[in-house]
């Protein structure tokens, strides 16, 4: 009874993660398909759109950010393979989408990818970090560390 108390908490804890995490991603991907800027601009601090500081162009911007919106349209559909596919589209257009290689890490685990999955969130984390987005940063860390317990003590 505690051996399958201990699965649950587990698996309660990776649920947890990923629905809070990918609630507040949503958030962020929706604040920046309302804004009134043009694709690949950014507000600054003033309000004003500016050219994206990472230094795409407006086309690829736009185009990983579609492949990536595409992505989680057909995840909430349970087209893990297609998901895969459309994130691994936004991340060749964008290598620093460190995002679309969150969520496509989250896809690869649940596909039994495990290995794949972790490396995707230590690279979605790096990109957070070397962002200064230490928090999620953090988030992501902590949703690994999740997976690699799990494997650890064979639940997956």
């Amino acid at each position: 009874m505690k051996l399958v108390t201990k699965h649950l908490s587990i698996i309660f804890g990776v649920c947890s993660a990923f629905i809070i995490f990918s609630i507040i991603l949503d958030s962020v991907a929706k604040a920046q398909e309302q804004s009134a800027c043009q694709s690949g601009q950014v507000r600054d601090l003033n309000g004003l759109c500016n050219s994206n500081s990472q230094g795409q162009d407006s086309g690829t911007m736009a185009s990983a950010q579609e492949f990536f919106r595409s992505g989680r349209k057909l995840a909430k559909q349970g087209q893990s393979q297609e998901a895969i596919a459309e994130y691994t589209r936004a991340i060749e257009l964008d290598p620093n989408y460190a995002e679309a290689y969150f969520f496509r890490g989250n896809a690869l685990a649940l596909e039994g990818q495990l290995q794949k999955g972790i490396e995707d969130f230590q690279k979605a984390a790096a990109i957070f970090t070397s962002r200064g987005e230490l928090e999620r940063a953090q988030a992501v860390q902590q949703h690994e560390e999740i997976i690699r317990q799990g494997i650890q003590e064979g639940e997956f």
